[in-house]
């Protein structure tokens, strides 16, 4: 789930994963072993399924990316276990009542944290949020969204260490977007980069150089990719001397290296090996709320799909409760909107597909779909089949999927499971990612919401269709289009309430994207990974320099 988001899925989207609406956490009994049977001082070592596309933050979806820049990167400002702003590259967090938003809303102003060095020595400076600035708007790079960006109408270097952000019109979203965690683009290198045209095919996009806590040191590709402290950093040298991301394509491969302690944590584990999970020795084990939700895409560009009745009746033939009673082991929470209920704009009063085949079975009947010998509905001549994909190897999407295949069946559905590996389903639209390119029928993944409501933008309205957002639905609906526009153009929460509870109406009504579950995160940890603090945004590595591994 990854769409960036996840966002992983990821910020997925993000690809390139799973979210909850409490704010209570759970945590499981640790069962104690040895501590010198855990690893290497001073190493972590982590796991997930996925290969990131690209190690240039601008060029990819994955939330497993994501993860990997907040070691790398620097933003303006990082989301902590509360979701409070935490200063980074800057130093106050603009707003009205400080005057780093003028008084017209038009214009943000950011003071820049002093003594900063890239990880090659360099000084970071104005210099540097203005050409990541020009880069995203810079209509030759590969982006896979400019959401928010396009707001702005020039940036102004005041100085080495003040920036001014002149926009076109209000942007609500602004300070949640612009080079913050939950707006996904960190801070690149000017000295780097800014002499090419475009930084689609670059070095530094598999050698990376940033302002954060670690340095990149190699990418194996299909095995690891390895960071070591960064001696640099502005608030010293972190506590871990070195982290191994290693990439093994199952998650019951990964859940073997656990057993073995070969792996120190993995920080995306699947719902449905909750269980065993569970039986681990030695390691924590925590349930967390994130912002992340499970969905089904229905391609618009497949005519089958066209009839809201036909989208309604899948809809109302897949049993949530089941899903995530049978495969989440209760871990995940039903879903009705794609806000959570934590969410200042979650709106109750929308449209509920409880689980109904029978009134799925009349929804086809009345669109025409009449039900053959073999057991799939024709029309025309036609059956009533697709494709359901979702990424290869993970076992949770596996399992959905299959259980999926079974209901449809049962009201005469014949889905087909196709999945991809997870660098190829989210890979951009001009590397030919299945998502983005649409070469997909029904897409099952997840995304990572960020704290806004704002930057679903991307993910719905009209003129979002990719290469120029996320649009991968290739749907456009006039009143969700005008309510998402709405919602941008004021910062009064009140005012934009009103707007995103006619998106969540809509969204839920026109069965589009089948909302499946809002996911509470599974974190396993190593007791000697110390420091480490899970958080509901995009990713849980907001304070990286405080971990050690003993």
């Amino acid at each position: 789930m990854q769409r960036k988001a996840l966002t992983e899925f990821l910020r997925w989207a993000l690809v390139v994963l799973f979210a909850f609406a409490s704010a209570s956490c759970t945590k499981v009994g640790l069962q104690t072993t040895p501590q010198s049977s855990f690893g290497i001082p001073g190493t972590l070592r982590y796991a997930d399924i996925q290969e990131v596309s690209n190690l240039n933050p601008l060029l990819r979806l994955e939330a497993v990316g994501t993860d990997l820049d907040m070691f790398i990167y620097g933003l303006f400002f990082n989301l902590d276990d509360k979701e409070r702003w935490v200063p980074e590259l800057a130093t106050v967090v603009p707003t009205l009542a400080n005057g780093g938003i003028s008084k017209d809303g038009l214009t943000i102003t950011y003071h820049l944290r002093k003594g900063v060095k890239w990880q090659d020595g360099a000084p970071f400076t104005s210099r540097d949020v203005v050409f990541t600035t020009k880069a995203i708007l810079n209509p030759r790079n590969n982006l896979q969204t400019r959401n928010g960006w396009d707001h702005i109408a020039r940036v102004e270097p005041v100085g080495d260490y003040e920036v001014r952000f002149h926009l076109k019109s209000i942007y609500a979203p602004a300070i949640a977007q612009f080079f913050s965690e939950s707006g996904q683009y960190p801070i690149l290198p000017a000295h780097l980069l800014e002499k090419y045209p475009d930084i689609n095919h670059v070095p530094f996009n598999t050698h990376p150089i940033g302002t954060g806590p670690f340095k990149f040191v190699r990418w194996v590709h299909g095995d690891r990719i390895e960071l070591e402290a960064n001696p640099l950093y502005w608030r010293g040298p972190p506590k871990l001397k070195h982290i191994i991301y290693k990439i093994i394509p199952k998650d019951t491969t990964i859940l073997v290296q656990l057993q073995t302690h070969e792996v120190d944590a993995w920080f995306r584990a699947p719902s449905n090996l909750y269980p065993e999970i569970k039986k681990l020795k030695g390691y924590r084990v925590q349930l967390e709320p994130s912002n992340l939700f499970a969905h089904i895409d229905l391609n618009q560009k497949n005519p089958l799909f066209n009839d809201v009745r036909v989208r309604r009746a899948i809809n109302y033939a897949i049993d949530k409760h089941r899903i995530v009673d049978n495969i989440s082991h209760g871990v995940n929470i039903v879903a009705a909107t794609n806000q959570g209920e934590f969410s200042w704009a979650y709106n109750p009063n929308v449209m509920r597909f409880d689980y109904d085949p029978q009134k799925a079975r009349a929804l086809l009947d009345a669109a025409g779909w009449t039900m053959g010998p073999s057991g799939v509905r024709t029309k025309n001549g036609q059956k009533l089949t697709f494709n359901l994909s979702s990424v290869a190897g993970g076992a949770t999407g596996e399992a959905v999927e299959s259980l999926i295949q079974q209901e449809l069946k049962d009201v005469g559905i014949a889905a087909k499971v196709k999945n991809y590996p997870a660098n190829i389903f989210f890979a951009g639209f001009q590397d030919g990612g299945i998502l983005q390119t649409g070469k997909y029928d029904a897409g099952f993944f997840s995304w990572v919401a960020g704290v806004d409501p704002g930057d679903e933008y991307s993910l719905y309205a009209c003129d979002q269709f990719p290469p120029v957002g996320q649009n991968n639905l290739y749907w456009c609906d006039r009143r969700l289009h005008e309510a998402e526009k709405a919602g941008l153009l004021s910062y009064d929460q009140n005012v934009r309430k009103k707007s995103y509870a006619i998106t969540q109406e809509e969204i839920a009504s026109q069965s589009v994207t089948v909302l499946l579950y809002f996911a509470r995160q599974i974190y396993v940890t190593s007791p000697n990974l110390i420091g480490f603090v899970p958080a509901p945004a995009t990713t849980s590595n907001w304070n990286t320099w405080e971990w050690s591994m003993r």
